[in-house]
């Protein structure tokens, strides 16, 4: 059994800036008419949820002043679904 945990990009800008999940998550509600769970917010953060909307990738970014390669995990994606 081996617990990996992933240091995803916006968790790592979440760092740098001193920001906290909490912070996100007003950030969203501020910037954004639709916000994003605190528990969604979570599992993105955490790597738990890699797969989601365009939408929810775009309130991120506005949140956090980002463009979207600043936190898309591409190198996981082709790592995982590409062929070889």
């Amino acid at each position: 059994f081996k617990c990996i945990i992933m240091e995803t990009k916006i968790k790592k800008i979440l760092e740098k800036r001193n920001m906290t999940q909490t912070d996100l998550f007003n950030a969203i509600k501020s910037n954004c008419n639709n916000y994003l769970g605190k528990d969604v917010i979570s599992k993105i953060v955490n790597g738990k949820k890699e797969n989601y909307e365009i939408f929810t990738l775009l309130k991120i970014c506005v949140a956090l002043n980002v463009t979207p390669n600043e936190i898309i995990e591409k190198n996981q994606f082709i790592n995982t679904q590409l062929k070889k």
